[in-house]
């Protein structure tokens, strides 16, 4: 159940890999931490986390919000094909060094 503000009655942030994700967002990134090493779908993100309701790119653009959410962190969700089709895991970031 989400938490409640006591103040405002707003749904309270969760914090994953130590930054805070609206109770949404935080249950999209628990699901795809819970995927086996295959990783999971978009499809099967929607059918989890939006009862089927949601389009791919809606799916998609979560995602990419999480990751500039985590984007201090070591931590980002990565598609394993191209053009964002495949499964998708949390991975460590690869740091690339400034030029």
């Amino acid at each position: 159940m989400t938490k409640l503000c006591s103040h405002c009655h707003q749904p309270m942030p969760e914090l994953r890999a130590g930054v805070r994700l609206s109770p949404l967002k935080a249950h999209i990134f628990d699901v795809v931490k819970r995927s086996d090493s295959n990783g999971i779908t978009i499809e099967h993100i929607n059918a989890i986390c939006f009862d089927g309701r949601a389009s791919a790119v809606n799916v998609r653009n979560h995602i990419h919000q999480i990751n500039d959410a985590l984007a201090g962190t070591d931590r980002e969700i990565r598609g394993g094909a191209p053009g964002m089709v495949g499964y998708f895991h949390i991975v460590k970031r690869h740091w690339s060094a400034a030029p």
